[in-house]
């Protein structure tokens, strides 16, 4: 029972069983952004970006915590995140490519590129409605 309870919190918080690997080194080269070219995200997606971020990060807690990926598609309307919340994954540092696998899912095929490692976004973005 303990066995399924531990793979349930696995699975919840995006951390992988699989390419354990010291935290901090997750492969950001999973879909790279376009060079010079501003992604447009939706407010929708913008907000779920913020929700990610309180989500590794505590409101009550004043440094950063988690560690973790948020991808987006490509039109900007669909997202998928990977991660942990607490100071290190149990099994292994959040994959990149896991945050854009999911993110694949969820736009139908659109391809989805990294747009935030941690609560950092590393791409040049516009806000569209």
């Amino acid at each position: 029972m303990r066995l399924v309870a531990f793979a349930s919190l696995l699975i919840l918080t995006g951390c992988s069983l699989l390419g354990l690997e010291p935290s901090g080194t997750g492969s950001e080269a999973a879909a790279p952004a376009p060079s010079g070219e501003k992604v447009a995200v939706t407010k929708a997606t913008m907000a779920a970006f913020e929700n990610y971020k309180y989500w590794l990060t505590p409101i009550a807690w004043s440094k950063p915590m988690g560690e973790g990926y948020f991808a987006v598609a490509k039109d900007g309307r669909s997202w998928g995140l990977t991660g942990c919340t607490a100071n290190a994954c149990i099994a292994g540092a959040p994959q990149s490519q896991d945050a854009v696998d999911i993110c694949q899912t969820r736009s139908g095929g659109v391809p989805c590129i990294v747009f935030a490692r941690d609560q950092d976004i590393i791409v040049p973005y516009d806000v569209i409605d």
